[in-house]
């Protein structure tokens, strides 16, 4: 069993992080599961910090190896550069005095055999990083890396990725969504939060979430804004039976049982599934939970609304998931563009003639969002897209697209933090009278 202080727990903990998402190709939430299974005992400030350090390395990885590079090759083994790009992030974040950064960082090598038989080189470089970010001579920007970025210069002009990578630097916000509209102006008040246009509560970062009221008793919970939007825009559905595909963790069907409507999960992850009963437990919400792959599923019944949270690149939440950028594999888009045609396909099937198919994916690509509704609607000529009007939702006139479409980039809302990446589309027969 390894035993660390309490100083070095959460410096190994993001030295596996780091390792995890550059060499096993594992998310930050795969590479935490597996941590909080062995027998390190991480306390909830110790994953905290560990998060946020390694957040900011993979925010601003260009300029950190940059700075690596002017004292070392360019060749050095990953864990040896993990440790220095742990001793640049954290002289940039200047949480410890710089005695404790090079200490903890020679400390560190020396817990593994590939990189202790360079603890003096550790030292005497992690010494000439610090003074050298303290004399200001390493500035940092934080840019997009790898694969993402190659496709988004495809899709967006360099000043809004600019933009993008901008809100980067800025810890994303926490948004809630209350339960009962009427309700919004108290939890304004009692959470000292600021309300964002679309009705969504906007809290500071430094909250806990759970410590404040409100939480425990099922008042609000935890959801983005650009996540919020799709469902409000299917207007009056109380009384009306929704399908959420894909349901879990249950934020948007929180949403439509709080409209009123009558509402089936599904999903195809227990685990997923789980968070979702909690979820919709401490809300004191019901709803019929089903765990199944929508190619399973079987069912007579035809509902008013199919609702499809699509799996997708996620390419949206780059600034949620700041590992993301690292780990977007090409190949992978082909699977996740044939889930979400199939889903379209499947939707037809199950929904009344008279119904709708709320369609979004959290995705910054037209492939994943606008090219699959073309491709639909080119396949089934009988049905059209709904154009949303923004007007009437409050929404900025920039959201929505010239086909109708939501489309939502982090840069938006950029004087308030920002927000998700998300596309939503709403589909309806042309017999319907919309």
């Amino acid at each position: 069993m390894l035993k660390l202080s309490d100083s070095l727990k959460a410096r190994y903990l993001c030295l596996q992080i780091l390792f995890g998402v550059f060499k096993k190709r594992q998310t930050i939430s795969q590479i935490l599961e597996n941590q909080f299974l062995g027998q390190i005992s991480y306390q909830e400030g110790d994953l905290a910090r560990a998060e946020r350090v390694s957040n900011f390395i993979f925010g601003h990885l260009t300029g950190i190896d940059e700075c690596i590079n002017l004292y070392l090759k360019k060749n050095i083994k990953l864990e040896v550069r993990n440790i220095f790009r742990l001793v640049v992030a954290e002289a940039f974040i200047d949480e410890s005095p710089d005695y404790a950064i090079v200490n903890s960082a020679v400390q560190l090598s020396k817990l593994n055999p590939v990189t202790n038989y360079v603890s003096g080189l550790v030292n005497a470089v992690s010494r000439k990083i610090v003074q050298n970010v303290r004399n200001g001579n390493h500035p940092l920007k934080p840019a997009l890396n790898g694969t993402l970025r190659t496709y988004l210069v495809q899709i967006y002009p360099d000043s809004v990725i600019g933009r993008m990578e901008e809100i980067m630097s800025i810890r994303e916000p926490i948004d809630i969504t209350v339960k009962y509209k009427d309700d919004t102006n108290f939890w304004k008040e009692e959470l000292n939060a600021f309300e964002l246009p679309t009705g969504s509560l906007r809290l500071g970062r430094n909250k806990k979430l759970s410590t404040l009221n409100g939480f425990n008793e099922g008042k609000w919970w935890v959801q983005g804004i650009s996540s919020s939007i799709p469902v409000k825009l299917l207007g009056n559905i109380a009384g009306l039976e929704v399908l959420d595909l894909f349901s879990a963790p249950g934020g948007k069907a929180m949403q439509l049982i709080s409209a009123g409507a009558k509402v089936t999960c599904l999903d195809d992850s227990l685990k997923r599934l789980k968070v979702l009963k909690q979820n919709l437990d401490r809300m004191n919400m019901k709803a019929n939970v089903i765990c199944s792959d929508i190619h399973e599923f079987k069912t007579n019944r035809k509902y008013n609304i199919i609702l499809i949270d699509a799996p997708c690149s996620s390419s949206g939440t780059l600034r949620k998931n700041m590992d993301m950028p690292h780990l977007f594999p090409v190949k992978r888009m082909a699977d996740l563009l044939k889930i979400q045609s199939e889903a379209l396909k499947l939707a037809k099937s199950w929904v009344q003639k008279d119904g709708i198919i709320l369609y979004c994916t959290c995705s910054l690509f037209p492939a994943e969002g606008e090219e699959q509704i073309s491709q639909f609607l080119k396949m089934n000529p009988d049905w059209i897209q709904k154009v949303i009007c923004a007007k009437s939702l409050n929404l900025e006139a920039k959201w929505v697209d010239k086909k109708g479409g939501l489309r939502l980039r982090p840069d938006y809302l950029f004087e308030f933090g920002g927000m998700d990446g998300f596309y939503a589309a709403i589909l309806v027969k042309k017999t319907n009278k919309h």
